[in-house]
């Protein structure tokens, strides 16, 4: 394994670049810190498939991790069924409500072209084909299908999925959706209670649950330990031996992130103070974007490069963040 310092000579690039393509793996989905969350939801859902629970939803503000969090889940399944096909994540968009979409959506969330003169008929018949092809990939016959942004869902979408489920079952397959989204899709599981649609929220809206972000001082912790344990990176993420620290803050004289972790919660719950926001939790994406404006301007290429940040440092990078700027933030 190189050092930045190899890597420099040997590859003729910069410093620079490599910190660049740090920065870029620290904002990118690979990066995944299994939060209690995260580690509670996994569980939730393999309980939930272990039973043949037909599907739940789960619901919480923007920017928490939700996205990063069902992938995380997604790949677990997988990894535990010894199976990729038999789970598809679908990312819901603004779309007309058209029995034809619905089924374009979901081959395509397959990783299939559409079409473009095949009717609804044709369309729905291929994407049950491909469900019982990926159930059987594993002896269990499952297929599983995440929903990003669920809440754009309507009334119909779900019509069909339930006429997907129920044509499934008639093959023994076992069907299970589970659903993401903000507050939006808590409200339409209401909506539908009030409407009387039983149906579709008893097949796939019984189990529910709401994330959350970083709810502790032991979670941020956690989460500064792991960065204690990646290193920067260079070309397509391969990995150099010199870790965060030994890179940026070269004269950090045996400090770690870890052992900021304190300060790091209380410059999140001062800005909280002067923001007045009332979620107590941490959203992911602030708790990253923190620590990459740290990266960037204080170690040793920045602007402000420092020996190694201190409370003052952390709260002004908090605050840089944007951490407050967001209507949802007002709202537990």
């Amino acid at each position: 394994m190189y050092s930045a310092k190899e890597a420099v000579s040997a590859n003729n690039i910069s410093e620079q670049f490599i910190s660049q393509m740090t920065i870029r793996y620290l904002t990118s989905r690979k990066l995944v810190f299994p939060t209690k969350s995260i580690l509670d939801e996994e569980r939730r859902i393999n309980s939930w498939l272990g039973i043949g629970a037909c599907g739940s939803i789960t619901y919480g503000r923007a920017r928490i991790g939700k996205t990063v969090c069902m992938n995380y889940v997604a790949e677990s399944i997988r990894n535990q069924y010894g199976s990729r096909e038999m789970v598809i994540i679908w990312n819901v968009t603004d779309h007309p409500e058209t029995e034809r979409n619905f089924y374009a959506s979901i081959l395509m969330a397959m990783g299939y072209e559409c079409p473009r003169y095949s009717t609804a008929l044709i369309l729905k018949e291929r994407v049950l084909n491909e469900l019982i092809l990926r159930a059987h990939e594993t002896p269990f016959k499952k297929a599983v299908m995440f929903i990003d942004e669920a809440w754009k869902l309507r009334e119909k979408d779900f019509y069909w999925l339930m006429d997907l489920y129920n044509n499934l079952s008639g093959k023994d397959i076992q069907l299970s959706v589970f659903m993401y989204g903000t507050r939006e899709l808590k409200d339409l599981k209401h909506s539908f209670k009030l409407q009387g649609k039983d149906q579709i929220v008893g097949r796939f809206m019984i189990n529910e649950s709401q994330f959350f972000g970083i709810q502790d001082p032991k979670e941020l912790q956690f989460c500064m330990a792991s960065v204690d344990k990646l290193h920067v990176c260079m070309t397509d993420y391969e990995i150099l031996s010199d870790g965060l620290v030994d890179f940026y803050f070269p004269y950090a004289d045996g400090k770690t992130f870890f052992d900021i972790s304190n300060d790091f919660w209380e410059a999140f719950q001062s800005v909280r103070i002067q923001k007045r926001i009332a979620a107590e939790d941490i959203p992911m994406k602030y708790f990253i974007d923190s620590l990459v404006i740290c990266l960037n301007m204080h170690g040793k290429l920045g602007n402000s490069p420092i020996a190694f940040p201190t409370r003052k440092e952390l709260e002004s990078c908090v605050a840089l963040s944007g951490y407050g700027e967001s209507d949802d933030e007002y709202t537990k």
